[in-house]
């Protein structure tokens, strides 16, 4: 049987004995047929919410700020944004009084083409900003574990706050989308460290949200901002609008979230011998860093001692600069676990914790287009393609090897139980 992978922006196909398959698990949900129509239905719908108008109105804001996502993350703005800037502008507001702040994180900044990708003509309507989270922050005050907030300055001082994004399964925040585009979205770095650090504690994982301490900070961070509207969608398995989410800050991202659920949490029989993973295409295997979260998901469906192969093309390399030189020159994932435990969380460093963790008690079997020396970083078995990967699968787990698939494995996690 042919199964089709999503591999950078191009489509890879990989023939398997049925026989060796165990099952494919994914969700056949397609997106509406009118983007632009669910957008408007769910701003004329806001949950626990005036409409956008009339915040705007009883407001009276002089300045409105847009926090939207990174180029990492595969939302279609172009869909998104037309139907909320008419509800704006209809209110007297001009384009001058609208900006953008692209919530990078602690990732690298937008290019000039990227947004241009991402968003179209509206660079060239709108002034549209990377956040920094480095440079030009503003201190609002200490969460309630004493962490220091620091926010973008344009947001903390914006008159009103819109955020915009995508929820979809998180390894750290249980789902995306929400208050995650203010921390980590736009806030400041030493505020996302002592966040993320909390990656080991109880209650952390995809799906989950009421016992997640990084969720819960997440959560009283977007409150002391001060965001006063979302909208936020679900997408399909195709990157396209599933559902449409708007309102209140809170109660509209957790609507959207127990929508989330029903598509990408999925039943999970036993644990196999084999995954195939498809990280998603891009942006999702644009780098390494990105494409370990496909690699986590994949990891919590196989057996110990088993092996899981991963298709994610990587054209971008490692992704962080943070992540490589953790990763250099280590041969065995023991080395990068010590270390962690060592020196504590660092930025960056997590990820190679995260990546190493996997491969402490399964064999990673990559197929990608990194160069061999980032091929060396990654500490994986690479392979140059599906049936050089399957010749290595039958004789490790033999010719009769059971395999799950998971073609988007970053938006799929087990059912609990």
């Amino acid at each position: 049987m042919d199964i089709n992978f999503r591999y950078g922006r191009e489509t890879m196909t990989i023939t398997i004995n049925e026989a060796n398959v165990a099952g494919v698990i994914g969700n056949t949900m397609t997106g509406v047929i009118d983007p632009g129509a669910e957008i408007r239905r769910a701003l004329n719908q806001p949950i626990a919410s005036p409409r956008l108008q009339e915040i705007i109105d009883r407001q009276k804001p002089a300045r409105v700020v847009i926090v939207v996502t990174d180029v990492s993350r595969p939302i279609p703005y172009r869909d998104l944004l037309p139907a909320l800037l008419n509800v704006i502008h209809e209110t007297g507001l001009g384009p001058e009084q609208v900006s953008f702040v692209i919530a990078t994180g602690a990732h690298r900044p937008n290019t000039d083409e990227e947004n241009q990708e991402v968003f179209g003509n509206l660079v060239r309507q709108y002034n549209f900003s990377n956040h920094d989270c480095d440079n030009d922050l503003a201190f609002l005050g200490h969460l309630s574990n004493g962490t220091e907030l620091w926010i973008n300055r344009q947001v903390a001082n914006a008159d009103m706050v819109i955020t915009i994004g995508a929820i979809m399964p998180h390894n750290l925040a249980g789902f995306s989308g929400g208050p995650k585009l203010i921390l980590p979205g736009v806030a400041g770095r030493r505020t996302i460290e002592e966040n993320h650090r909390m990656m080991n504690q109880a209650g952390v994982g995809p799906g989950q949200l009421s016992d997640n301490p990084i969720q819960q900070q997440m959560l009283e961070a977007a409150r002391m901002v001060g965001v006063d509207f979302v909208l936020n969608v679900v997408l399909d398995w195709h990157n396209g609008i599933s559902r449409a989410f708007a309102g209140h800050p809170e109660a509209a991202w957790r609507a959207g979230c127990q929508y989330a659920r029903h598509i990408y949490e999925q039943p999970l029989p036993d644990k196999a011998e084999v995954v195939i993973a498809g990280a998603g295409g891009y942006p999702r295997d644009a780098n390494l860093y990105q494409a370990v979260k496909a690699l986590v998901n994949a990891g919590r469906m196989v057996k110990s001692g088993g092996t899981v192969v991963l298709l994610a093309k990587c054209r971008q390399g490692m992704g962080d600069p943070q992540f490589a030189r953790w990763m250099d020159g280590v041969q065995e994932p023991e080395e990068v676990l010590a270390r962690f435990r060592r020196q504590g969380f660092i930025l960056g460093g997590h990820k190679a914790y995260v990546l190493c963790k996997q491969l402490k008690d399964k064999e990673v079997v990559m197929i990608s287009h990194l160069d061999q020396a980032q091929q060396r970083l990654a500490v994986f078995r690479h392979a140059a393609d599906w049936p050089t990967a399957e010749n290595y699968l039958k004789k490790k787990h033999g010719v009769n090897y059971r395999a799950l698939i998971l073609p988007q494995a970053g938006l799929v996690f087990p059912l609990s139980h």
